[in-house]
């Protein structure tokens, strides 16, 4: 409670400065509002301009992989039904404003126009006709399909070639390669209502890399792939997007004239507040455009008056988010010396590493451990550190499981002390992830077990001698399996039939069946739950009800920290000291 309260004071001295500089930076601003205003105009035309580009930069993009899938895939063979499926996929009233379809132009020849014309109607379009806007005898640049078709119908069939500046901008797109923007035209769909537009073209060659020479290069080409461009429902969306901005947009072929062909531009803009005016430039293929931007209210650039009240709201509020986000801060602090504490005071020997095996975290139990401090291995490869080289193999594959999300537990291991004397341990490796689910690291736990070892080392030594006791002898674990019997066991507690193991048993199987309860309450329990039986039992085999009455004795073998329990049992008959010698080859 005091530590949050201490917390809560320094959250309210930071809030309170914040406030304070807030306020007085918020005032100062307040005597720039109109360059500040400025500024911010000119990064939206400067935003506005790159996404300007980055569309057009789109379009032409577009246009090149159609061309490139004609050339390669379509070998210039594309009927109408396959090209109306591919414009319908490309959705072009939602991801390219402006256009009002897209075209496929094919170059014909004179002398096939009329074969030309004979295949279209009687596949494709039963009033197929080439369309001319003026005389022409040279080959003919014809919109062979263009889609959606139920907007576009009065273009279809148009020779291009038969205009000046529609053949130049196909020329040019030829020659170039690649993309060709005409200069503004009225677009035919349009005509009616004389709206201005300009068409963007993009070559189809029948091989994928078109001949340098001119002459082949001409005999190579397919045709073309256009984008008919409507310049006001290009640029409307794109400039509403953006309210409080005025845009005019001219065509740059002499830079004396520009040709003005899109302008939004209230007059008095431009002539009273010229020096308001923003000029930008874009690329669109072969065409150079220039953007020219003014504020929607020029007169009203600069920053309204704003009251001192407000100012200070704004900076009290400021100064509030200043307070919590520094409370977070100092409570997060807070949480994390306590995770440190926790670490250090921990009873095992803690390791964190980053995914490359260096060490980030080496707590107070693991200096003891290993006998390094923490500031000599920290950023060190453990590997380099105490891991034995012949465990380096093995630890790999471990650390490999552990980043397939297994968490591995009771990994018995050695390492290295700075002694370089080996110490057994029992390893707990779990994989660390951020909260993007991102793997970091690891952390592992050590728990010395060499002791532990070494008294299973001497009770495997002591079942070795006495497998030569006289006496039977005995080791069950907690559900009653025989874990070792010696040869002696073996005769004492089998009759006829002789097993050659008892090993995995349950020693009650062996028993008699009515008798296996009371076995169960005299011996198992008192064992089990006391760690210590002595009793004399009638002892008899389900094959023989003849009785023989043993003496057994047990105890408990382990402790309970060693993480695996055992009890021994050792038994002879009553009336000799011992059972009589057997040969155990």
């Amino acid at each position: 409670m005091k530590k949050t309260l201490v917390n809560w004071m320094y959250a309210a001295l930071a809030g309170a400065t914040s406030m304070a500089m807030t306020t007085a930076l918020l005032l100062e601003r307040h005597h720039n509002s109109s360059s500040a205003q400025l500024a911010v105009i000119e990064a939206q035309v400067n935003q506005k301009t790159h996404e300007l580009q980055r569309m057009v930069n789109r379009y032409e993009e577009t246009l090149r992989l159609t061309a490139n899938s004609i050339s390669t895939y379509g070998q210039g063979q594309v009927n109408q039904t396959q090209f109306r499926t591919y414009v319908e996929s490309l959705d072009l009233k939602k991801e390219f404003p402006g256009t009002l379809g897209m075209a496929f132009v094919r170059k014909v020849p004179v002398k096939d126009e009329a074969a030309f014309v004979k295949n279209m109607r009687m596949h494709e379009a039963p009033d197929f006709q080439i369309k001319f806007i003026s005389p022409s005898s040279q080959d003919r640049f014809v919109i062979q399909y263009i889609e959606p078709l139920s907007e576009n119908h009065q273009a279809q069939g148009l020779d291009l070639g038969s205009e000046n500046s529609r053949r130049e901008n196909s020329l040019n797109a030829f020659t170039r390669m690649g993309l060709s923007a005409s200069r503004p035209i009225t677009m035919i769909q349009n005509a009616h209502i004389g709206r201005q537009g300009f068409t963007m073209l993009m070559p189809v060659f029948r091989l994928p890399e078109p001949s340098k020479d001119l002459g082949l290069r001409y005999e190579e080409l397919i045709g073309w792939i256009a984008f008919p461009m409507s310049i006001d429902r290009m640029v409307k969306p794109w400039l509403s997007q953006e309210p409080g901005l005025q845009a005019r947009i001219s065509m740059v072929e002499n830079i004396a004239e520009p040709t003005l062909f899109f302008d939004n531009v209230d007059p008095s803009s431009i002539t009273l507040h010229a020096h308001q005016g923003i000029r930008r430039n874009i690329q669109l293929g072969n065409r150079h455009w220039l953007l020219e931007f003014w504020p929607e209210n020029p007169q009203e650039a600069g920053l309204q008056q704003i009251t001192w009240l407000t100012w200070i709201l704004i900076g009290g509020l400021f100064g509030l988010l200043i307070a919590v986000w520094v409370k977070k801060q100092l409570d997060r602090r807070d949480a994390m010396l306590l995770q440190t504490e926790l670490v250090n005071n921990s009873s095992e020997a803690l390791i964190a590493e980053d995914t490359e095996g260096r060490i980030l975290v080496w707590n107070r139990a693991a200096e003891e451990l290993f006998g390094h401090d923490q500031a000599s291995v920290l950023y060190e490869y453990e590997r380099n550190l105490i891991l034995p080289d012949e465990l380096k193999a093995s630890e790999k594959r471990l650390h490999q499981r552990a980043k397939e999300g297994e968490t591995l537990k009771n990994i018995e291991t050695v390492r290295l002390n700075n002694a370089d004397r080996i110490i057994s341990l029992s390893m707990n490796l779990t994989p660390i992830y951020n909260h993007r689910k991102t793997l970091i690291g690891f952390t592992k736990s050590f728990r010395d077990i060499t002791e532990d070892r070494r008294i299973w080392k001497d009770m495997h030594m002591l079942e070795e001698l006495i497998s030569y006791a006289p006496d039977g002898v005995l080791t069950l674990d907690h559900s009653r399996k025989i874990k070792f019997a010696n040869p002696a066991a073996m005769l004492l507690l089998q009759d006829s039939e002789i097993k050659p193991t008892l090993v995995g048993l349950c020693i009650t199987d062996l028993l008699a069946p009515d008798l296996r309860i009371d076995f169960e309450n005299q011996v198992l329990n008192p064992l089990f739950n006391h760690g210590r039986v002595h009793v004399m039992f009638d002892w008899s085999t389900p094959e023989n009800e003849a009785f023989q009455r043993l003496t057994f004795r047990g105890i408990s073998l382990s402790r309970s920290d060693t993480g695996e329990s055992s009890w021994g049992l050792r038994f002879e008959k009553t009336n000799h000291s011992n059972t009589k010698h057997f040969n155990t080859l």
